[in-house]
């Protein structure tokens, strides 16, 4: 069954009558020195007895510096802040094999990103895995973020598996037990989750239990949680209550097993080249 016709199932098996909002993109004309609000993006006005009020200024500063924070919010590496989800393509693979899969998978991307509302209701994440190193599952989902906060504005943070288990042992000792419950409370509620490189820990007691402290707080919450791996879900180091929270709530899309890195890092100095052959070009012109 392909992805895509997995994903309505698991929406309609969730929740039968869900009338979904539609997700509005809004096209923001927006100015940072705007003669009416002076940046702030708030107006003061009077009411006609006079009574002082604040407004939203027309020129889209305040919606600016929202997306803004989000994107701060977000914490995805600077090496992915500009990519789109619309700009990926399945020519970047060498082989055919790898081209259908990475095809499969941005048909059932495409669709969860079109009913975002609906998946978020329901939380309906999903579960990205492929065994190949630079296969593009982490530009993937940083391209997902990014659509996520422009066109929906969403709230979504970008973390690995690592650095939250490093984040935890951070808080042992001076900072006390506040310190690690507020950081684990902080990943739990929020909105988005993007978890990368999940499973590349080794699976201890106590590591087992800080995830499922994190995966069950957003089972139970409908809270979306995304994640990427180098193993499928019946492979995870983890016990049964969290592999199969994810089951649960992720739609499992494998992604090709063919490394795109260099790939990608040669189609970037071709373009480079031919920007500066271009510019030499002007010049002796």
């Amino acid at each position: 069954m392909e992805p895509v016709e997995q994903l309505k199932r698991m929406s309609n098996r969730l929740s039968h009558s869900i009338n979904a909002e539609e997700a509005k993109s809004q096209i923001l004309h927006l100015q940072t020195d705007c003669p009416d609000c002076g940046g702030s993006g708030w107006i003061w006005s009077r009411d006609d007895n006079g009574v002082p009020y604040c407004e939203e200024c027309h020129c889209g500063i305040r919606k600016k510096m929202i997306m803004q924070n989000q994107l701060q919010f977000a914490e995805m590496p600077d090496m992915y802040k500009e990519c789109r989800f619309s700009n990926m393509k399945s020519s970047v693979y060498q082989l055919p094999e790898s081209k259908e899969i990475f095809i499969q998978a941005a048909k059932a991307v495409k669709y969860w990103l079109e009913n975002i509302q609906q998946m978020q209701k329901q939380g309906i994440g999903l579960y990205i895995y492929s065994n190949t190193k630079g296969s593009g599952k982490t530009r993937l989902v940083c391209s997902m973020a990014n659509e996520m906060i422009e066109k929906h504005q969403k709230s979504v943070k970008f973390t690995t598996s690592l650095k939250i288990l490093d984040e935890i042992k951070s808080t042992w000792g001076e900072r006390g037990k506040n310190a690690e419950n507020k950081l684990i409370s902080d990943l739990t509620y929020a909105d988005i989750l993007i978890i990368d490189d999940f499973g590349a820990e080794s699976g201890k007691d106590w590591i087992n239990e800080k995830f499922y402290g994190i995966i069950n707080g957003r089972y139970v919450d409908k809270k979306i949680t995304i994640f990427t791996s180098n193993y499928p879900i019946s492979r995870l180091k983890y016990d049964d209550r969290i592999t199969n929270r994810i089951l649960e709530r992720s739609l499992e899309i494998p992604f090709p097993e063919e490394s795109v890195r260099e790939h990608i890092a040669d189609a970037m100095k071709q373009e480079l080249i031919k920007k500066i052959q271009g510019g030499e070009n002007g010049k002796q012109a």
